[in-house]
């Protein structure tokens, strides 16, 4: 019983130690994209619509704040305004595709939640597929440690979301949960009964969900996406 808190000391500062987005720096042609007042805070680069052809995604932030809010101790919160740029190269140069407004930002009013970027890789492509990665660590309030995982793919002439990942972990108990939405077959994949202290019994199962929207990179709400999508 007196080794049990030391463990799980041990396992969240392995956790809250990970680095935060990206360390490397964006390449000259992904700079160039960026608009005059915004900065980079993750980009990748990739084959997007199979023309063997580098596209650019990127999550940018604004430099200065639309609405200066303080918080109880005076300080103005960092509520920079961010979003995600999509752009498919043409032989012309980069043509701008998707622009999503609802990126959470750094901080929000009355909340604990640290930056939901803080702990990810922010937006990646690999292998023709777009993924954006959001983590939601409380500093009080709660315990839990939600993650969210969104995985798109152009096809109908649109960027698509084929997958939603949801991820659980309460940092006082251990207990795990894992949800994996399959927007193209409908089908949900779900991990319960893990515990990160003690291993527990995993069961898997698999239902059918109801899907009947039609979910892009341009009417995502990435800000409450579980307030938008029911399942």
């Amino acid at each position: 019983m007196i080794k049990q808190p030391i463990k799980v000391v041990t396992i969240l500062l392995c956790l809250c130690t990970v680095p935060s987005l990206s360390s490397a720096k964006p390449s000259p042609v992904i700079t160039k994209l960026v608009p005059n007042g915004w900065k980079i805070l993750s980009s990748s680069e990739g084959d997007l619509n199979k023309d063997n052809r580098a596209d650019v995604a990127m999550i940018i932030e604004k430099l200065k704040t639309d609405v200066i809010v303080k918080a109880d101790d005076g300080e103005a919160i960092h509520n920079n305004p961010r979003k995600l740029l999509v752009f498919l190269k043409q032989n012309t140069g980069y043509q701008l595709v998707t622009e999503n407004t609802t990126i959470p930002v750094a901080e929000a009013e009355n909340s604990c939640v640290e930056d939901p970027l803080a702990e990810t890789d922010g937006v990646t492509i690999n292998r023709g597929i777009l993924s954006l990665n959001f983590s939601y660590f409380m500093s009080c309030g709660g315990w839990e440690w939600p993650r969210h995982a969104y995985t798109f793919r152009w096809q109908n002439n649109d960027f698509q979301l084929i997958g939603f990942d949801y991820s659980s972990f309460y940092r006082n108990s251990g207990e795990m949960t894992h949800k994996s939405y399959n927007f193209s077959t409908s089908k949900l994949k779900e991990i319960v009964g893990d515990n990160m202290f003690e291993g527990g019994q995993p069961k898997t199962k698999w239902t059918t969900f109801k899907n009947d929207q039609t979910f892009t990179l341009d009417n995502v709400n990435f800000d409450d996406f579980y307030g938008q999508f029911k399942d």
